[in-house]
């Protein structure tokens, strides 16, 4: 029997993928996967004088407000911050346009990653180097991809798992195996934390060649879009065990992400 359902379940996951490839109309196709990545690139072509001055966020010169939403589709390097973006981004929007059915949520997740991640990433830069006490400039689409990250492995576990996510509200229904039901529990939760771990990942200031990767708008930018993945699914899935694993794992990454800030604060002010 399972060596039966095993194909079964193979099939019916690829058309599933099919079907939701086949919704995306060209305009969907168009806008994501042609004009986005041509705006990065007409972006970055521009001289380098008038990308520092018009779309490069430099924390000294807040006046250039525009700066906060632009420095997010701007880069100075092709290879490999522009590349490498680019590379990330055709990745999980793959994901996306594959595993997403529900097309409220995409155009609200859409929305946030595209117009509003690049002002919460600019602000958390901003308030983080105030902070510091020093200054600093911001550049790149990390953020953005960081956002569409944290969305694609979301609906990923959705998708897998669609089915089945109603029966972790229902014990009763595993009366006579309630291991079986822990074990199911403990293994979800562990999805969602590890949802959650990658969020603190892309967080970390690493040293990238001479200057240092902006761990806190990426962190901004991917743990901010899983707030708004749980508020919409509390809302509209009302998913009891999924939302309450889900919300706890935010918190405690939130709170770990900040005690990580805390600790960077301490070497800097004690250097």
């Amino acid at each position: 029997m399972a060596e039966v359902a095993a194909p079964v379940q193979l099939r019916a996951g690829l058309d599933r993928v099919t079907s939701n490839l086949r919704r995306w109309s060209s305009a969907d196709w168009l806008l994501f996967w042609v004009v986005i990545p041509a705006i990065l690139l007409i972006i970055y072509a521009l001289p380098q004088e008038i990308r520092d001055t018009y779309f490069v966020l430099n924390t000294a010169h807040l006046q250039m407000v525009q700066t906060i939403f632009l420095s997010s589709y701007t880069h100075s390097q092709l290879f490999p911050h522009l590349l490498w973006n680019l590379a990330f981004y055709f990745v999980v929007l793959a994901m996306i346009f594959a595993f997403e059915d529900n097309r409220r949520r995409f155009r609200i997740m859409a929305g946030w990653a595209f117009l509003a991640v690049p002002i919460v990433s600019s602000v958390l830069t901003i308030l983080f180097w105030g902070f510091l006490g020093r200054t600093t400039t911001g550049q790149g689409f990390s953020a953005v991809v960081g956002a569409l990250l944290a969305y694609a492995m979301f609906i990923f576990v959705v998708w897998a798992l669609q089915d089945k996510l109603p029966v972790f509200d229902h014990p009763e229904e595993f009366a006579g195996d309630r291991i079986r039901f822990l074990v199911l529990q403990v293994l979800l939760a562990i999805m969602l934390v590890l949802i959650m771990v990658m969020g603190l990942m892309t967080g970390i200031f690493n040293d990238a060649g001479g200057s240092v990767t902006n761990g806190i708008a990426h962190f901004g930018g991917y743990v901010s879009s899983l707030v708004i993945l749980f508020l919409f699914d509390e809302r509209t899935a009302r998913r009891r065990y999924f939302d309450a694993i889900l919300g706890s794992s935010i918190a405690v990454g939130i709170a770990t992400y900040l005690y990580y800030l805390v600790l960077i604060v301490r070497l800097v002010r004690g250097s």
